[in-house]
């Protein structure tokens, strides 16, 4: 009987601790900006602009507008970079996460300024 109350207890603990570490992922929270560019000058204005800043480039898809890259920092950052073309230009989204976390989108905002920068768009 004690045994069995040991185990029981040893169980419970570990459930119990396990159940402690799980957490949910929240959504990615964005920054948008539509350019007057083209979608494939966009892409090369984001990736320099990501390299330039110690970004490595993981995977840039030109055909989806699609970019993922990682800073190693501590901890990792990693940022998507999308494009979408629109009626009125280009919209450029940008969304990441550090540490597993979504980053704040007020973190964006100098990346899409140096942006704008490089495409001459700058009000």
């Amino acid at each position: 009987m004690r045994r069995l109350l040991g185990v029981l207890l040893v169980a419970s603990f570990v459930v119990l601790s396990v159940a402690g570490c799980a957490t949910t992922s929240a959504p990615p929270q964005t920054r948008a900006l539509v350019v007057a560019a083209e979608p494939s000058t966009a892409l090369e204005a984001g990736v320099a602009m990501l390299t330039a800043r110690g970004f490595v480039i993981r995977r840039a898809d030109v055909d989806l507008g699609d970019v993922e890259a990682v800073l190693a920092a501590r901890p990792t950052l990693e940022v998507r970079y999308r494009l979408e073309a629109t009626e009125q230009g280009t919209r450029i989204t940008l969304s990441g996460q550090r540490g597993g976390q979504p980053v704040p989108p007020y973190v964006f905002d100098t990346l899409l300024i140096d942006v704008q920068e490089r495409l001459g768009e700058l009000p």
